[in-house]
């Protein structure tokens, strides 16, 4: 027979391991990119994997596209090395601080929906960020509590002028006039709804009746029947003016022959 003593794992193990819960770590980079050196890895996904620490991410220096999003992570300061980064979403996570995106200079697209961010001048940081041209802050689903206000994105726009777009809407570059315009108007007509709540609807009237377009069969019977009619009373009233014309061109044909008669006996 055949005895499995099961060994209690060490004090220090156990504490490792915990440690390495929700790290990031050179394995996990690896696992997840396929590379074998982390410098190799132009992208990488580590969405919704527990990541409180994001441990040696920086050393992927080559890295360009980053998908952090519903994750637990707090800090951002080891991707400050990450200097060839152009998209980055941290979105649904437990960011305050933007603190170490400032030196990623190459960033165009970051996505922080669904954080912790408290107020605007939290983007201070970023106005460095040359090439930074889309945000996304709330994308409805998921929001800070700054976006309460609702003039957060004009705020955003006067501090990072080089944004085209914010949450979707363009705020600079062609096409931003027509967004601007349409948010002015559904605000209008969310004020106007708010100030008419206690006002009567009056319910707008057909121009025309319904029937108006319908084709109906047998009205177009009785129109054509009509127009017959019209065109056999005309008819029948003409050959009335003929036959009145051929009695009396046959009344004058006897006395034209009688006198014609009287002169041959003559």
């Amino acid at each position: 027979m055949c005895t499995i003593i099961d060994y209690p794992s060490k004090p220090n193990e156990n504490k490792r391991n915990t440690k390495l819960k929700g790290k990031v770590t050179k394995a996990l980079l690896k696992t997840r990119s396929g590379e074998f050196e982390l410098e190799s890895i132009h992208s990488i996904n580590l969405r919704e994997l527990g990541i409180s620490d994001l441990g040696c991410i920086g050393e992927c220096t080559g890295l360009e596209r980053a998908n952090l999003s519903r994750n637990d992570i707090t800090k951002l300061t080891k991707l400050a090395g990450l200097t060839n980064l152009t998209t980055l979403n941290l979105s649904a996570n437990r960011i305050i601080s933007l603190e170490g995106l400032q030196t990623l200079e190459n960033l165009q697209s970051l996505n922080l929906a669904g954080n912790l961010i408290g107020g605007v001048e939290n983007f201070r940081c970023l106005t460095g960020l040359e090439k930074l041209e889309i945000l996304t802050v709330n994308d409805k689903a998921l929001s800070n509590p700054f976006c309460i206000n609702h003039g957060y994105k004009k705020d955003i726009s006067k501090m990072l002028p080089r944004l085209r777009t914010i949450d979707g809407e363009r705020v600079h570059g062609r096409g931003s006039e027509v967004f601007e315009m349409c948010k002015d108007i559904e605000e209008a007509l969310e004020m106007r709804s708010n100030n008419s709540k206690d006002t009567k609807i009056i319910k707008a009237e057909e121009w025309l009746p319904e029937n108006f377009w319908t084709f109906s069969s047998k009205k177009f019977d009785q129109t054509n029947l009509a127009d017959a009619d019209d065109q056999l009373q005309g008819l029948l009233y003409s050959c009335q003016l003929l036959s009145e014309k051929a009695d009396t061109a046959l009344s004058s044909l006897p006395s034209t022959q009688s006198t014609s008669s009287s002169g041959d006996h003559s």
